[in-house]
């Protein structure tokens, strides 16, 4: 009996501390006037152009996408402070709880890089968890490394915003990879072939005219993953509405760097 009492005590100050913790949790307050996008570690540069095609896309689809970037998690896991702070905030709509949230914490003096991706229960079904990792594998990670933050973002979205809104899906993004893979593969044959053709005329032939060493003068370009481009405009100012109180169920994925 009396083990039991202790174990039960022991029980509640473990609870306790762990709720002590987290209840020290800074998050930040939800903008005002409402912004998509926000830098709050500073590495994205100009996001004017990025809030704009967020917003448009949420008075499109009513889906949310809130880009944000931090520079201390505070202790926490990623994925724990983009839920926590997703909640704060209301990210998605109350109705369908269709809210994604991109969370950065870059390289720094508080350690290395962070990434996670939080979906909102409405959209599960179609940002699996396998997804988001593959999408932060594939997208994001690698310009993470090259220090490109907001070509990174640009990455993921040209993924994400299509497949939330229904145009595009998991297995469509996947086949478009392998089919990138042999493309490459292809293309680097070719070149390879073409190299040692061109070496071949120029060790057998005279003249200056064997002087190759590009492909017709200009440069070889092989297929690459989805591009940084992005549409251009002025930010509207909150013209989507607002965050509406979207739950997280902690479907998504993390990773870093």
């Amino acid at each position: 009996m009396k083990t039991n009492r202790l174990r039960l005590i022991a029980l509640l100050l473990t609870v306790c501390c762990l709720s002590s913790t987290h209840a020290e949790l800074q998050l930040p307050e939800r903008p005002n006037p409402p912004r998509l996008v926000n830098d709050l570690a500073g590495v994205l540069g100009d996001t004017r152009a990025m809030e704009d095609s967020l917003e448009q896309f949420a008075m499109k689809t009513s889906n949310q996408i809130a880009v944000i970037t931090v520079n201390d998690l505070q202790g926490e896991d990623a994925w724990y402070y983009a839920t926590q702070l997703g909640r704060k905030w209301g990210v998605g709509g109350a109705k369908h709880n269709n809210g994604v949230i991109i969370l950065i914490k870059p390289k720094n003096e508080n350690g290395g890089g962070k990434v996670t991706i939080q979906v909102g229960k409405g959209l599960e079904g179609a940002l699996t968890d396998a997804f988001c990792s593959t999408i932060i594998r594939n997208e994001l990670i690698p310009k993470f490394k090259e220090n490109d933050y907001s070509g990174a973002v640009w990455n993921a979205l040209h993924v994400i915003m299509p497949v939330a809104a229904g145009e595009y899906s998991e297995e469509e993004y996947n086949k478009a990879h392998e089919d990138d893979g042999w493309a490459s593969i292809l293309c680097l044959i070719l070149v390879i072939v073409f190299m040692i053709w061109a070496m071949s005329r120029n060790s057998g032939g005279t003249g200056s005219s064997r002087n190759s060493g590009t492909w017709g003068g200009g440069p070889i370009i092989f297929p690459g993953s989805f591009g940084g481009g992005h549409s251009s405009g002025g930010s509207s100012g909150g013209g989507w509405g607002g965050f509406g109180g979207g739950s997280f169920g902690g479907g998504g994925a993390s990773g870093s760097w």
